[in-house]
């Protein structure tokens, strides 16, 4: 009966295929544990010889985190401008009715694909307003049921809605291009340009713990047959710590030297711009008017 076990060759192949595909992994995890070692010996005090960074490396860290902390204090403000009525915290009774519309509305549409039935039409769903601007209009439209039509306080509250849904259009017009030019930007920036330069900076330090501990092995030997090996291994490492060093620097440098963050706050004070200039126009216009109805309404009370 032929043996199924395999031979001695097989299993030489196999183990020699395993051994070659697990020794990235060990090197990997030697030189994570070097790293290791060396950093508590520096947390601890007991490492003496510790590479210093380039000067100039070391202003472009104090330059990066600089922008860098510019990027996250203001998107943490900008954000808002990507939600809809970030000026208006709507009533909890419109949110939870126009909540239970689109639940009802849902479950109809169900109901009728699960039976083929037609289902009677559900009252339209009313939209949340989507700034202050178009809340206090839709409040001066309703404002007007019951009123006189020619009464002077009627069309104020139709002049009043009129001037406010300008100012809130004028204010979603305004958000989107803050979100479209400045918050996105700001966003792909902190992610792309600034996250690169930080991940070559975390090379650097992982590469110089391994190229210190090189170094400190090299100097703590007492073989001498090891000291062409371990010479090797310091030479290798310092030849990596350059390469690391010089690409960090590089990234850092176009995150330094990039014209877009204040390209993109400069874009931001222009949304604003527009915004206050159309509302204080649609306010200037209505002013008056609204003076206008309000000593004819005096007038009017006085002769009833």
């Amino acid at each position: 009966m032929a043996s199924n076990l395999p031979s001695s060759a097989q299993v030489s192949e196999l183990a020699s295929s395993f051994f070659s595909k697990m020794a990235p992994f060990g090197a990997q995890a030697a030189k994570g544990l070097s790293q290791g070692l060396q950093y508590t010996k520096e947390a601890i005090g007991q490492a003496n010889d510790v590479t210093e960074l380039p000067e100039a490396y070391k202003q472009l860290e104090t330059q990066v985190d600089a922008i860098k902390a510019l990027h996250d204090n203001f998107l943490k403000i900008s954000v808002n401008f990507t939600r809809k009525a970030y000026d208006y915290q709507p009533p909890l009774t419109d949110t939870a009715l126009n909540y239970a519309n689109t639940v009802q509305k849902g479950f109809s549409s169900l109901i009728s694909s699960a039976t083929a039935q037609p289902v009677v039409p559900s009252a339209p769903v009313e939209e949340i307003p989507v700034s202050l601007g178009h809340a206090l209009g839709k409040a001066a439209q309703q404002s007007k049921d019951g009123l006189n039509p020619s009464e002077p306080l009627y069309g104020a509250l139709n002049k009043f809605a009129d001037t406010h849904n300008k100012v809130g259009e004028a204010r979603v017009k305004m958000a989107d291009e803050i979100n479209t030019k400045f918050h996105q930007p700001y966003t792909t920036t902190l992610n792309q340009l600034i996250g690169h330069a930080m991940k070559a900076r975390r090379s650097v330090v992982a590469v110089r713990l391994n190229y210190d501990a090189a170094r400190a092995k090299l100097k703590a030997s007492t073989k001498p047959e090891e000291e062409a090996k371990l010479r090797a291994e310091m030479e290798a490492t310092e030849d990596e710590f350059v390469s690391v060093v010089d690409d960090a620097m590089a990234k850092m440098k176009l995150v330094v030297e990039s014209p877009e963050p204040l390209k993109n706050l400069s874009d931001f004070v222009a949304a604003e711009l527009a915004y206050f200039k159309a509302a204080h126009e649609a306010l200037a216009e209505l002013s008056p008017e609204i003076d206008e109805l309000q000593v004819t309404n005096e007038a009017f009370l006085r002769n009833k």
